[in-house]
């Protein structure tokens, strides 16, 4: 997949930019806070119709209006050249491809892959457990339809089964709520349990290459629970019923969930370095990239939000050499990029939201 044009209009403090992104390396370059990331954002949420630094749509939408749009034109394997447009309201979404509505976002979800990789990834290691579960619901999102649907389903009931816990309410009163949860429930985990162990076979070739040395890692999953059937996650939640009355909070279920990452059969959080800790979260992004092309043909884009200045000489030099020279890179940062990727930037400069192309 390759992005040709990205569109944006009224995201966060971008009033309307339209860039020509048909390069294998673009990079948009400027001091903090001036919209780089935003951009970087807007062009991530084709893949999961989510922006990686924010839950609430109010938060996306800039002051010109009451709704931001995103138009991508796009090449991509299967559909060769196609349109694609988000309008993002305060409450809801619409989407188009080709100019026709698309009815329900799960039928969108996952079509156009793009690998996200910023500072707070490169801290995943050390991380909380929510920054890794956004991790793996992002990557999963994109890849399974159904993964999309069960965790929608799953959250929302959480969500009112949390509020009348807060009211007091009384167990008959949660019961269609936790009905509802049920299948959601299991599906959720069965399918993280599933995709973290692939993952992390894929990173570990990854790990090889970025750090230079033989040390394996490992992905392993921590659930907060794991009943294996509908009676067994009923007894969960009556198990825990009390507690919850008291906490005002569903304390038992995917919604806690966590991964740990070790090196050498160790924690990595203990035991890795920063160094260390920093090529398993880049062997995390290629693994990502990796299993998109060997089970769906689809090679992602990799939007790289202010990372490669992190990363010392040597590193950036194993990243060049581990990136397929046919993926489709853009990139931010405060510093033109090294020239270790063997291809020419395309660079715009960032200032206040605006983006103009940078003088050869």
């Amino acid at each position: 997949m390759r992005f040709k044009t990205v569109a944006v209009s009224n995201y966060r403090n971008i009033k309307f930019a339209r860039l020509d992104v048909d390069a294998d390396r673009v990079f948009f370059l400027g001091r903090n806070g001036q919209g780089k990331t935003n951009l970087l954002e807007a062009t991530g949420y084709v893949t999961s119709l989510r922006a990686f630094r924010a839950r609430e749509n109010e938060t996306l939408l800039g002051p010109e209006s009451p709704q931001a749009e995103i138009l991508f034109e796009m090449e991509h394997e299967e559909y060769d050249e196609v349109e694609a447009r988000v309008r993002i309201k305060k409450k809801g979404k619409e989407v188009y491809l080709d100019r026709e509505p698309v009815r329900r976002a799960s039928d969108f979800v996952g079509r156009f892959p793009a690998v996200m990789l910023s500072s707070e990834d490169l801290s995943i290691v050390r991380g909380s457990p929510g920054g890794r579960r956004r991790f793996i619901d992002t990557f999963l999102c994109g890849i399974d339809r159904d993964y999309y649907v069960a965790l929608q389903r799953y959250q929302k009931c959480i969500q009112e089964r949390n509020a009348l816990l807060k009211k007091g309410a009384a167990a008959n009163l949660m019961k269609p709520f936790e009905v509802q949860m049920v299948q959601p429930c299991l599906e959720v985990i069965r399918k993280r349990e599933k995709v973290i162990g692939e993952l992390g076979g894929m990173a570990s070739r990854f790990y090889e290459m970025l750090s230079g040395s033989a040390e394996e890692i490992g992905m392993s999953y921590k659930p907060n629970a794991s009943p294996e059937d509908e009676d067994a996650y009923w007894a969960l939640l009556e198990r825990n019923r009390r507690r919850d009355e008291i906490m005002h909070s569903t304390s038992k279920g995917p919604h806690r969930d966590d991964f740990e990452l070790s090196l050498n059969g160790r924690p990595a959080a203990d035991f890795a370095s920063d160094g260390q800790q920093r090529s398993i979260a880049l062997s995390l992004a290629f693994a990502t990239i990796a299993y998109w092309r060997e089970r769906f043909g689809v090679c992602p884009v990799l939007l790289i939000d202010d990372v490669l200045g992190e990363l010392d000489p040597m590193r950036r030099q194993r990243f060049w050499n581990a990136l397929d020279g046919g993926i489709q890179l853009i990139a931010t940062g405060t510093e033109l990029p090294d020239a270790a990727s063997g291809k020419e930037w395309r660079v715009y400069e960032v200032e206040k939201g605006e983006f103009k192309p940078s003088a050869p």
